[in-house]
């Protein structure tokens, strides 16, 4: 229906109005759903009605006043519009009216006095009476309402009733009276069209300023004019901090103006948040089928429904806001027992159970847990935790409540650590208790030594093997992982763990013991004694994990690519660790992803990839409060700390130097890693006493804890390199020495840095030789920071030997690299000893990446020629002839256009990739 005909419904009564002047009485009934507008309209004519000259009397019936005797009547005759004899005599009908006798003398009396009143009236004008919602109407009035249309019915009088879609005993009374008379009209009014909802914006506001096209509206409202009216409201308002306030009052409106059993149908259509059928919604609302399918009719006519469910999501939200506290929480308790009847999903009847008060009943335990996994693996992690905490409020079994905890800790854990050590703490007991099995008694032990909590964490270590159910060999393979484990995070505390030694006739304990502490297990190999075919069993842990990242996975990734890359091979965990990371960004679990960030960051510092290697460690620093990196925030400080001093941003290193870590970090690796890279800047702020305190504190526990390896924090060349500054020339060249003779074969950046190390504390024949080793082995490994200083180095000495051409290409080589990897100090230093005035312009001016067009024994060739190297020495290095070395040298002049090789240098510098 469109605004015009609104307009034609108001002839009709004007058409009616006219009728009655000649004495015949007019009935008008006007129908339709709630909200579709029959109180504009009665407005509407009741102004018309006025300026004619007619009598005007209206009421609105209202379901409240429905047990109130002769309500609509004294609205009618007893307000302060009515002539003053009609006021008095409605007075003595409300006096004459008891509580015990309504049909008393006296009232009768007073209705027949007050219908003759009406009666005179009539002679001299038309009289007009209104009710709205004539179907709510107090039975005695709706009596008398009847009574009173027959003794007008031959006069100037128009009644004009107005009722909703909804069937009950007073419409079916009206409708039955009104057919006994020859001049009664039915108006229905229905919905508007689209046509006319685009019409009423347009006539309240201007559609382009609204973010909702007529259509978008018409869809939401489905024509019902007082929905359109109050959304219309709601979208100039725009509050985004009180959305669809209008709105939601509108529907409330509606469905308290219709049937009771519209408004349980509609409640329960709330409460169930779904299309439904209707033997579910009818159980829910304890209604009748067909009663319910008329409700759902009923709805559907006046525009709040479709489909089963609300055209627009707010008019659920608005109608549950409707509900006391106690039913909405009894209809959503209902609603989860039915469904679990039905067979809904875990997760569709726990949305229900988490709307109760919790219950006790066994089958809701495990359907929340079950709910949690489906959750957990769609990583929802809110519902999940939701589910967690229902599940173990409610439980009254000891051992489940704590088997529900542990769960809930660990969810809770991968969302937020910080959050986490509530759950944890309480976890503590039941595990002295025995009320976790030996898995979940180390998953506790390790998030409590994660916060630092080393003292409860013994306390828990010692429980395990104390719960029942386990064997003896799985006790003892849990407790020989939990110490190996240890001894890569907290070496004092494995300590305390005593040894589990084998049994005969029992497999290794690796075996038994829980899968993803093989990956800490060879970690801790590779930090102290040394493992064997690292990159092999470390690649078979990572394809295990098939690049997925979940609670099984997380752990093992992350020790095997640490365990790759402290054995040198950054190259093959930078393989596995991007899939890993990539997985993890799909996944809401900010823990995760800032494990795997710092990682990411740690390989990049030993590429030498300065920039990303502080971006992903301050990435790891943002998703988790630093707090609630616990012990391991060492990890992500250290990264960012050393790769800043690396780049010369003293400021921002100085920042993370000083920011709060706890204590208990300087007993784990992390604190190693720490102390390292804050010894490398107090060394760039030339602090070198402080410097040499933390790096030889850093030495002293690393050789407590037996994990001295270069490989993972080379201390003593850094330390060495500050004993030169001292000037003590003798501890230097011990500490550089010690350093190379641990450098085990294979660790190719190891040694590179080593040889560096004892370069420095060298004579000037003896440094050229260890220089040229260096940079050939960090060629290999690809830590561009690292070759550029070695580069730089070499730079020096052949400028000291006066060997011009081999310091310039030594010289291009570094400051290219230097450049790349943002390391400006570096850089700087090469600028301010090279003595060409055109040496930056001329290496930013080589076209970069030369070595591509070379074959693979050119660019061998070319890359030993650009360090300097004697074609004799490149001969004898790549077993090949002089002849040989000159022929792919003159290839390679040619394909690169250089006529010597200061240009060779400059045109061929390799990148990583042409290292690698």
């Amino acid at each position: 229906m469109t605004l015009t005909e609104r307009t034609n419904e108001l002839l009709a009564l004007d058409e009616m109005l006219s009728a009655c002047r000649s004495g015949v009485g007019q009935l008008a009934l006007i129908s339709g759903p709630v909200g579709c507008g029959k109180t504009e309209v009665l407005d509407a004519f009741a102004e018309r009605a006025l300026r004619a000259g007619a009598l005007l009397f209206s009421a609105t019936a209202k379901r409240s006043g429905a047990e109130v005797p002769f309500d609509v009547l004294v609205q009618l005759f007893g307000a302060g519009s009515a002539p003053g004899r009609l006021r008095a005599q409605m007075d003595k009908l409300v006096d004459a009216v008891p509580s015990t006798n309504p049909a008393e003398v006296a009232g009768a009396q007073a209705l027949r006095v007050l219908y003759a009143e009406l009666l005179t009236w009539t002679a001299d004008r038309p009289v007009v009476i209104m009710v709205d919602d004539v179907q709510c109407a107090d039975r005695e009035s709706l009596r008398e309402l009847l009574d009173l249309a027959s003794r007008l019915r031959r006069t100037s009088a128009l009644l004009v009733f107005t009722q909703s879609d909804d069937e009950n005993a007073a419409t079916a009374l009206v409708q039955a009276e009104l057919l006994r008379n020859d001049h009664w009209r039915r108006i229905d009014l229905t919905l508007l069209s689209g046509e006319g909802v685009a019409a009423l914006v347009r006539a309240q506001t201007d559609p382009a300023a609204l973010p909702l096209s007529g259509a978008d509206i018409h869809r939401l409202t489905g024509g019902n004019p007082l929905l359109v009216r109050a959304l219309l409201d709601d979208l100039r308002g725009a509050d985004p901090r009180r959305p669809d306030v209008a709105f939601g009052q509108a529907v409330v409106a509606c469905l308290h103006r219709s049937s009771p059993d519209s408004l349980a149908v509609a409640r329960g259509i709330a409460v169930l948040g779904r299309p439904t059928g209707v033997p579910l919604l009818a159980d829910l609302v304890e209604l009748g089928r067909e009663q319910t399918r008329t409700a759902l009719r009923r709805l559907e006519l006046a525009g709040l429904v479709t489909g089963g469910d609300f055209r627009n999501p707010a008019s659920g939200a608005a109608v549950l806001a409707d509900l006391y506290p106690h039913e909405r929480r009894r209809l959503h308790e209902r609603a989860a027992e039915l469904l679990y009847v039905q067979g809904a999903s875990a997760s569709t009847v726990a949305r229900h159970l988490l709307e109760t008060d919790g219950t006790r009943q066994r089958w809701t335990q495990r359907l929340l847990r079950e709910a949690a996994e489906v959750a957990i693996a769609s990583d929802d992690l809110d519902f999940a935790c939701d589910c967690l905490s229902l599940a173990f409020e409610s439980c009254p079994d000891d051992h489940e409540r704590a088997s529900v905890l542990a769960r809930l800790a660990g969810v809770v854990w991968r969302r937020n650590p910080v959050a986490a050590v509530r759950h944890v703490s309480l976890l503590i007991e039941p595990s002295r208790r025995g009320l976790l099995s030996d898995r979940q008694v180390s998953a506790v032990a390790r998030s409590l030594v994660w916060h630092g909590m080393t003292g409860e964490a013994m306390e828990v270590i010692d429980a395990t093997g104390r719960t029942g159910g386990a064997g003896g060999e799985r006790r003892d393979a849990e407790l020989g992982m939990i110490r190996r484990w240890l001894r890569s995070w907290h070496p004092p505390l494995s300590r305390m763990v005593p040894e589990v030694p084998r049994r005969p006739g029992t497999p290794d304990g690796a075996e038994l013991a829980d899968e993803h502490l093989l990956g800490a297990a060879l970690l801790s190999e590779v930090l102290t004694r040394g493992a064997v075919d690292v990159v092999r069993r470390a690649e078979d842990i990572l394809r295990g994990c098939g690049c997925e990242v979940d609670e099984a996975t997380l752990e093992p990734a992350e020790s095997a690519l640490l365990a790759l890359l402290y054995s040198d091979h950054a190259d093959r965990a930078l393989t596995w660790c991007d899939p890993l990371l990539a997985a993890a960004a799909e996944r809401y679990a900010p823990t995760w992803n800032a494990r795997l960030e710092a990682v990411r960051g740690e390989i990049a510092l030993y590429q030498g990839d300065l920039p990303d290697a502080a971006r992903y460690a301050r990435a790891a620093l943002d998703r988790i409060a630093p707090r609630g990196w616990g012990v391991a925030v060492g990890a992500p400080l250290a990264t960012v700390i050393q790769a800043t001093t690396m780049m010369g941003d003293l400021d921002a290193a100085g920042a993370y130097a000083k920011a709060p870590v706890p204590q208990e970090m300087f007993k784990t690796r992390f604190g190693l890693r720490y102390l390292y890279a804050r010894g490398l800047y107090l060394s760039a702020c030339e602090r070198w006493h402080a410097a040499m305190t933390d790096l030889l504190t850093c030495g002293e526990l690393a050789a407590e804890w037996e994990m001295d390896v270069p490989a993972f924090v080379p201390w003593r060349g850094a330390a060495a390199r500050v004993y030169l500054k001292l000037g003590d020339r003798d501890r230097a060249q011990k500490l550089a020495g010690a350093q190379l003779k641990g450098t085990r074969q294979g660790l190719t950046r190891t040694a590179g840095i080593s040889l560096r190390a004892m370069a420095a504390c060298s004579g000037t024949h003896g440094r050229l030789q260890l220089l040229r080793e260096a940079v050939e082995v960090l060629h290999a490994c690809g830590d561009r920071f690292e070759l550029a200083s070695a580069l730089a180095d070499l730079h020096q000495v052949h400028q000291a030997m006066g060997e011009r051409q081999r310091a310039n290409a030594a010289f291009q080589q570094a400051l290219r690299l230097a450049t790349e990897c943002r390391a400006e100090p570096l850089r700087r230093s090469l600028l301010h000893q090279s003595s060409d005035e055109h040496a930056e312009s001329m290496v930013t001016k080589q076209p970069n990446g030369g070595l591509v067009k070379l074959s693979r024994a050119e660019r061998r060739v070319t890359a030993l020629a650009a360090t300097g190297h004697t074609n004799r020495e490149i001969a004898q290095k790549l077993y090949i002839t002089v002849s040989t070395v000159e022929q792919h040298l003159t290839k390679a002049y040619r394909k690169l256009k250089v006529t010597n090789r200061a240009d060779l240098a400059a045109a061929c510098m390799p990148t990583m990739a042409d290292s690698a």
